[in-house]
């Protein structure tokens, strides 16, 4: 996998894996915490390991994971990665036939509950005044834009994240995870009226 790549789903069938609360969480799990054998995502997961090679064979066929051989101590051992470090998909890269159409707004609808959620739940812990607490980020914002604006505007997101990916793994590769969570972070931006 390449440092800097970006995997575009233009298959139903791949936004369709996707949309799984299990595979979700897996994919979640690889891309913050790494790659994983079963058993290590079934320690921080929680899942059992048969469900977890199930839900690994489905996002390797998809072509959402892939398996790291290198990792591997013996040949029983089988690891697994992202297989790419970013993944971009919307209704406008998959078929514009009806079902592929219908199953992107469905797999959107689902990731879009899952950051609501865990939104949400960090709004309801018990803590409302820690170092975490002043240091998150919410913000809303109305712009006039043009589709073309919008997408530099898409696209130096992606640039000022990247360097945030970047310095996240150079701490985590100097040992330096003290003080360090794992911080969720998303952003849309689309055309609406006040």
């Amino acid at each position: 996998m390449a440092s800097d790549d970006v995997r575009t789903l233009t298959e139903a069938r791949a936004v369709t894996a996707l949309a799984n609360p299990a595979r979700s969480r897996l994919l979640d799990s690889l891309t913050a915490q790494g790659p994983a054998t079963a058993s290590v995502l079934a320690e921080r997961t929680g899942m059992a390991v048969g469900s977890i090679s199930h839900h690994m064979r489905v996002m390797a066929t998809a072509g959402l994971v892939e398996e790291a051989p290198e990792l591997a101590r013996d040949g029983r051992e089988r690891w697994w990665r992202r297989a790419a470090r970013s993944i971009s998909w919307g209704r406008s890269t998959l078929p514009q036939d009806a079902e592929s159409q219908r199953q992107a707004v469905a797999a959107e609808e689902f990731m879009l509950a899952r950051q609501v959620e865990r939104a949400r739940t960090w709004l309801g812990r018990p803590e409302g005044d820690d170092e975490w607490a002043r240091a998150e980020l919410s913000t809303d914002s109305w712009l006039l834009l043009t589709p073309e604006e919008l997408c530099e505007l898409r696209d130096e997101f992606h640039e000022l994240l990247g360097r945030w990916k970047n310095r996240s793994k150079a701490g985590e590769a100097a040992d330096d995870t003290e003080r360090r969570e794992h911080v969720f972070l998303f952003a849309r931006g689309f055309p609406s009226q006040p």
